[in-house]
C-alpha cells in the first residue's frame, strides 16, 4: 500500500512594485520576496519559503495569486 502525502499549500500574493514583483505569504509573517520577472515568481516563492523552512522547495504546493 502506498500512502499519500498531502502537501500543504501556501497562497502567496503578488503585486507589481516599482520594476519589481513583490511576493507575500501573509500566513508567514516576515516572509517577502521580490523578482524582476513575472516568468519567476513561482519560482522565487517556492524557493522563499523552502529558505524559511529549511525544506526542499517541493514538498509543499504554492498557489499564486496576483492582485492588481
Amino acid at each position: 500500500m502506498v500512502e499519500q502525502m498531502i502537501k500543504t499549500i501556501y497562497k502567496a500574493t503578488i503585486q507589481k512594485s516599482g520594476i519589481y514583483w513583490a511576493i507575500s505569504v501573509p500566513e508567514i509573517a516576515g516572509l517577502y520576496s521580490q523578482t524582476l520577472s513575472r516568468e519567476t515568481v513561482a519560482e522565487m516563492t517556492r524557493e522563499a519559503i523552502a529558505f524559511w523552512f529549511e525544506v526542499d522547495p517541493h514538498d509543499f504546493d504554492i498557489e499564486l495569486v496576483f492582485i492588481g
